[in-house]
């Protein structure tokens, strides 16, 4: 045998309250790191997201050769306090510290819209415009970024506040951006609150393993080391006598799951047959909201337009809509239908937000809107008063609905459209090609509180075709992370520029299949199209 001494053992006990220490340590350290970075992204989401919407629908709603004409005058009028009324709602509705409008220059910013809470009439002031404040405003000014992140500056303008600030442009007529709108948010520092907690967690964590490491020390060593003990000389002893039918029962009386250990394996089976009881509880109750969800599904289906031909008896136009949803229901809804036997109403629309709240909340504006129209009312009256009924119940987080709408007077082929931050339609005149047909939106609807929407006036001929489309087709994502976008859609819609509408549909979705390939559904996409055979039409080629 050999001499060398033997290896002093540490006490279990002594390495339970080592390991104890170790992972309450790394408990620390991960709940300190995981709440640091999900702070940081629920911050960033939540600013960016917020900032985005009221920038842009600001920009949108700020004639940009308006806009240039006060910078260059210095004089207001009608128009320039509607804009300063529209400003102070947004900021109200908003819950920011400032919104406002500035021309930026090389040397410094020309203020002309701002609502601080103290400037009434700002124009014409100049505000200096100096380092990374700058950059990312002349950035964003001159549209070198259309990325959220990258137009939104971050800024500590003392040591307890955190300035954040987003940038949309204004555009004229041709597209030149001529000003700027900027949202100002502030709030405490991102940091410091994040130091505070995690003091705070290390803190609590600590005070309170102290005592449980005591109790555990002392509870170990009376009920954990002697019966494990008995156990080690039990286990050796059935170790050395397999063959002997004797069972090796240790003498143990803990009272706790030591004790149990003695007859685990009677219990096996009771808790694996508990197991699988449990298993198929959950696995029913699975089908069951599958079942529902179906069913919910089917019933959403129900309401929007599903026969085809869906006016085989008239032969001025032909009109084909699809909509496949993300989840099992979504937020897209489309909808046509005749206000009397010589106007059609077409309307395609998409809500924020996915699933049955999503659904619910698209039955609730598509019967609102069917409504309106089927009343008399023209697109914007009747966005008008949807806006108003949805956002006087609408809970938090508020939802919107972005809508595309038209009347058609089907027998001179004249219409009105009104878009309420929608997608921009695409048109195709009989001896032409498919085109976007841009102008600009009003915000969406449910968004702010008494919005006036825009309407304009259109006229089509025979031949004339129209593709509406909500954001899920320009924006579904292949694996690579790339957008389908506008310029592939037109070059599928210009491939068979004359197909009937179900084969237009059709076409664009084979599109977007083999442009995703592989890649999930992220948002759902509704498509509609129209074509214009005139008065005197013949639809029969087009069913």
């Amino acid at each position: 045998m050999s001499n060398a001494p033997k290896k002093k053992r540490k006490k279990l006990t002594t390495k339970a309250i080592l390991g104890l220490i170790f992972v309450l340590a790394f408990i620390v350290v991960f709940v300190c790191i995981g709440i640091t970075w999900r702070y940081i992204e629920d911050f960033d989401d939540s600013h960016y997201g917020t900032a985005f919407t009221l920038t842009h629908t600001a920009s949108e709603y700020i004639d940009g050769d308006k806009a240039l004409m006060y910078y260059e005058s210095g004089k207001t009028d009608d128009y320039y306090q509607r804009v300063q009324d529209f400003l102070q709602l947004m900021r109200s509705e908003g819950n920011l510290d400032r919104l406002y409008v500035f021309v930026p220059t090389q040397d410094d910013s020309v203020m002309l819209w701002s609502t601080d809470g103290s400037d009434s009439n700002a124009l014409g002031v100049r505000q200096p415009l100096e380092g990374d404040f700058k950059k990312s405003a002349m950035s964003a000014f001159s549209g070198e970024s259309d990325n959220v992140a990258n137009n939104v500056h971050f800024s500590d303008r003392n040591a307890n506040k955190l300035v954040v600030t987003s940038f949309a442009p204004i555009r004229d007529k041709s597209g030149k951006p001529v000003a700027l709108v900027a949202a100002e948010f502030k709030g405490e520092s991102i940091f410091i609150k994040i130091i505070e907690f995690n003091l705070a967690t290390l803190g609590i964590v600590l005070v309170s393993s102290i005592i449980p490491i005591i109790i555990f020390y002392r509870k170990t060593k009376k009920g954990i080391l002697l019966p494990i003990k008995r156990l080690n000389s039990a286990a050796k002893q059935m170790v050395g006598d397999l063959e002997s039918e004797k069972v090796v029962t240790p003498d143990i009386h803990t009272g706790d799951e030591i004790e149990e250990l003695s007859d685990s394996f009677g219990q096996m089976n009771v808790e694996l047959r508990e197991y699988i009881r449990q298993l198929n509880l959950a696995t029913a109750e699975k089908e069951r909201i599958g079942a529902e969800l179906n069913m919910a599904r089917d019933i959403q289906a129900a309401q929007l337009p599903s026969d085809f031909p869906a006016f085989p008896e008239r032969r001025e136009f032909d009109v084909y809509a699809s909509m496949t949803p993300a989840k099992e229901v979504g937020g897209d809804f489309y909808d046509f239908f005749l206000v009397d036997d010589d106007h059609l109403a077409m309307v395609i629309a998409d809500v924020s937000g996915k699933g049955i709240p999503a659904s619910l909340f698209m039955m609730i504006a598509k019967i609102l809107l069917k409504n309106r129209l089927m009343a008399g009312d023209s697109p914007s009256a009747a966005l008008e008063r949807v806006n108003n009924q949805l956002i006087e119940n609408n809970i938090k987080p508020k939802q919107f609905v972005t809508v595309w709408m038209a009347v058609l007077e089907l027998s001179t082929g004249k219409g009105t459209a009104a878009n309420a931050g929608h997608e921009h339609p695409v048109l195709k005149r009989a001896d032409g090609s498919y085109e976007l047909v841009e102008y600009r939106h009003s915000p969406p609807v449910s968004l702010v509180r008494k919005m006036r929407f825009r309407e304009h006036d259109f006229e089509m001929h025979a031949g004339d075709r129209l593709f509406v489309y909500t954001d899920g087709v320009a924006e579904a994502m292949n694996t690579e992370r790339e957008l389908y976008g506008t310029d592939r859609l037109l070059t599928v819609l210009n491939s068979d520029p004359d197909a009937a509408p179900q084969q237009v549909l059709e076409n664009v979705t084979n599109g977007i299949d083999a442009f995703v390939g592989e890649a999930e559904q992220f948002d759902d996409i509704t498509m509609l199209s129209f074509v214009y055979h005139g008065i005197d039409g013949d639809n029969t080629a087009q069913s």
